[in-house]
């Protein structure tokens, strides 16, 4: 768990929780089996995953390296040809990730940790019927038809195939501090909270069910759940919420001027400040067996068709 820490932290230094987050959820879907060929969809960029099974990437190297502070999403950037090609995942098999983004396939690309990867709607998969083993669904962020997409996943997959998605339980939505900000105040500071939110509250409100809910949805999209596991309490979910969300871009900014070695130095001695930090937060905080809160905001399902 440390070194899984530890390497999203090195990835997104300048929002430590974002670590914390990842790591808790790579916790969890570890649980699952993942033997058997994959197609990954809503892969992102790929540097989740690729980490998540094990993968690393040179300490000097961080995902501010590759943004746009002009652009709403900051990471939905064209790849500058130095996001570093990782050594190939012995375990799973990923034979295609799938992202409805181009710039992001552009660095799946890069990294080469699956075999293809391709730019497509969730809703319209470019794969044929019941031609897939089995399917890890990551994120839904982007979705326009959430049972569409589902849909597509179970056409997919061969009778007997399985799925792998994390989710969203409905009980979490008070969580979402920087969108209650901006309804609580007025004028200049409430459209700067909405900003930080950034659309987030109503994409992943719309994704949220109740666990009744998910079941019967499930049942109705022709699934049978397998088995599920539920993590990161609500009080987790607020401090990734907020963090240093609020001085990110200026911090991208002030990292950006230094060279890469004094870049790299600097970043060295923030991980060493936060990371104790970190490591008492996850136990404390995020750790569903601790049972801090069992109000989890996220869900992750195995089911089978």
């Amino acid at each position: 768990m440390l070194s899984r820490l530890w390497k999203y932290f090195s990835l997104y230094f300048l929002k430590p929780f974002d670590a914390v987050n990842d790591t808790l959820t790579a916790s969890l879907l570890g649980r699952f089996n993942w033997s058997g060929k994959f197609v990954e969809i809503g892969a992102g960029d790929g540097v989740y995953s690729y980490i998540m099974h094990g993968g690393d990437f040179p300490f000097w190297f961080d995902r501010y390296l590759l943004t746009d502070l002009s652009q709403d999403d900051i990471y939905d950037t064209p790849s500058h040809n130095i996001l570093p090609r990782g050594k190939p995942l012995a375990f799973p098999r990923i034979e295609k990730a799938i992202d409805a983004k181009q710039s992001h396939v552009a660095k799946i690309k890069e990294i080469g940790f699956a075999g293809e990867a391709i730019c497509a709607p969730y809703e319209n998969l470019p794969i044929l019927s019941e031609s897939v083993e089995a399917v890890f669904y990551y994120t839904p962020h982007g979705l326009k038809d959430h049972e569409q997409a589902i849909s597509e996943a179970y056409r997919i997959l061969r009778p007997g195939g399985r799925m792998l998605i994390l989710l969203y339980d409905h009980l979490f939505k008070k969580a979402f501090l920087c969108h209650r900000l901006a309804r609580f105040f007025p004028g200049i500071l409430g459209r700067y909270f909405e900003r930080l939110d950034n659309g987030r509250y109503d994409e992943i409100s719309n994704l949220s069910k109740s666990l009744k809910n998910w079941d019967e949805f499930f049942s109705r999209c022709g699934f049978s759940i397998q088995k599920s596991h539920t993590g990161l309490s609500s009080f987790a979910w607020k401090i990734y919420d907020t963090q240093t969300r609020p001085l990110l871009k200026p911090l991208i900014r002030l990292f950006n001027v230094f060279p890469r070695p004094l870049r790299t130095f600097f970043k060295f001695i923030w991980m060493i400040l936060w990371f104790p930090i970190l490591v008492i937060f996850y136990f404390l905080f995020s750790n569903e067996f601790l049972n801090v809160d069992k109000n989890n905001c996220y869900l992750v399902y195995e089911l089978k068709k």
